[in-house]
């Protein structure tokens, strides 16, 4: 089983190396978004700590029925993990400036698109729906005001305006961003299974019988939640100085972060010494 004095230690770090940004003025406002994915990735971190404790339902009556919800967890896992690989790209890897702009811009065209030529049911949403259409017309400058646009097929090009991202191999993000590209897409892939209610997903939830199976698991994705983190903290340690402080404060749980994170780089070489 897990130790969860452990996932604990490094949920309490994540918590302090984000927070160490508050009030921190930086001159690449871009930088600022950083701490928006960051705080989505510790939400998703501490709904797994309470799922890892056991669900509640009230139903049958009268006095319900608990279980543990391993496919919420598997479904929350897969999205710490897309999140901190956003966070990877947008902000922690070596890239030129003009390529982390375009990045960064796509970024937010991506989101802000399903907004355009939206008619919200509601009249009060229509000064919202209203800016983002400027927003989006902005964004699209940004976008094509870069060399790396410029350079992209006439194909890619329709696709970034649309708000579509330059397809890229999961396998390459992946290890750019630490972890065993190996190991891990396969761990990538048995996550999707959960968000996609495949076969595969369906058929293990009914093996889970027993408590101890469905805690044993939640604790596998626990795991990878750990290492997710572990990967976070050093990234913030290494960019941003109130962060590296932070980490120095709380020696044990960095130690464990370095551990973990080295684990995530090292997977496939654990798992070919199994064979």
């Amino acid at each position: 089983m897990i130790d969860q004095k452990e996932y604990l230690k490094l949920f309490d770090l994540t918590y302090h190396v984000t927070q160490s940004l508050e009030g921190t003025k930086y001159p690449d406002k871009r930088f600022y978004d950083c701490n928006k994915l960051a705080f989505k990735l510790f939400s998703h971190a501490a709904t797994i700590y309470w799922l890892r404790q056991g669900t509640s339902a009230p139903f049958p009556n009268p006095s319900g029925t608990s279980f543990f919800d391993s496919a919420s967890v598997a479904v929350i896992t897969r999205s710490i993990l897309e999140t901190y690989l956003t966070m990877f790209e947008l902000f922690f890897e070596t890239i030129s400036d003009d390529e982390r702009e375009f990045r960064h811009a796509c970024w937010l065209l991506n989101g802000l698109v399903i907004r355009e030529n939206f008619t919200p049911i509601n009249p009060e949403h229509n000064n919202k729906i209203k800016n983002s259409q400027i927003q989006i017309k902005k964004l699209r400058e940004r976008i094509q005001d870069t060399k790396v646009y410029r350079y992209l097929s006439d194909k890619n090009k329709k696709r970034v305006l649309q708000g579509k991202s330059v397809p890229r191999e999961l396998e390459t993000r992946l290890k750019k961003a630490g972890f065993a590209p190996l190991t891990t897409q396969k761990m990538y892939q048995y996550l999707s299974s959960y968000i996609h209610s495949d076969g595969l997903s369906a058929i293990q939830l009914m093996d889970l019988k027993t408590r101890e199976s469905q805690e044993k698991n939640i604790d596998g994705f626990m795991n990878i939640s750990m290492i997710v983190m572990s990967k976070m903290i050093l990234a913030y340690s290494n960019l941003f100085d109130t962060a590296k402080i932070a980490c120095m404060d709380r020696p044990e749980a960095f130690q464990l972060a370095n551990m973990y994170s080295n684990v995530a780089s090292q997977l496939d070489e654990i798992k070919q010494s199994k064979i």
